[in-house]
């Protein structure tokens, strides 16, 4: 039985970005018609925005070590001594939930007299909390979903932004799966993945 099928060739024409408290479940997979959808919810989870044109990059991870031995130039058996997962992509709208995890801290509503213009201070701490969150990496097209369900993410990498007259300032990092009860995340798809080849 021939194994290529031009079905299986995947691509992201759409995707969403969702952010909960960490260990927040991973909801039901929405169906691709209304799955990229901004009024679709998944429950529990907040959607962050436009996302830039380049998506999201998903890195997973083996640290290996091998072992050597006297009698063999070759190992005699290797070790795994890490695992990671990472998600990287930068978010393109500069609001409440963006910048609070691209800087860290928590927004705080100016209280100013009668009149006054409205302000917002988010505070940079100099000793800043690691915030761990639950993420989404949603993606697909109008026939399949995929998604990337990670119970425990923070941020580990932040890439600087430029301001000038024409670029719009967006927000590049990148999250890291800890561990969540023995596993990083898990990879959800609409159909059937099971089926032997």
């Amino acid at each position: 039985m021939a194994k290529t099928n031009a079905n299986d060739i995947r691509f992201a024409p759409h995707g969403r970005i969702l952010m909960a408290t960490a260990n927040t479940a991973m909801p039901t997979l929405p169906a691709p018609a209304n799955a990229f959808d901004e009024t679709t919810a998944l429950s529990g989870f907040t959607d962050l925005g436009y996302v830039s044109e380049e998506g999201a990059e998903i890195v997973p991870s083996l640290a290996t070590n091998d072992i050597p031995v006297w009698q063999s130039a070759a190992a005699a058996t290797t070790v795994i001594t890490g695992a990671g997962l990472t998600v990287a992509f930068r978010l393109m709208q500069f609001d409440a939930d963006s910048t609070a995890l691209f800087f860290g801290g928590t927004w705080k509503k100016n209280e100013g007299a009668a009149g006054d213009p409205v302000t917002s201070t988010l505070t940079l701490p100099s000793s800043p909390d690691l915030i761990t969150k639950a993420l989404i990496v949603m993606w697909g097209d109008s026939k399949r979903v995929a998604a990337l369900y990670i119970p425990r993410a923070q941020v580990s990498e932040r890439e600087g932004f430029t301001l000038t007259r024409t670029d719009p300032n967006a927000l590049s990092m990148t999250f890291k799966a800890l561990d969540a009860n023995g596993k990083l995340g898990d990879l959800v798809v609409s159909g059937d993945m099971t089926a032997a080849a």
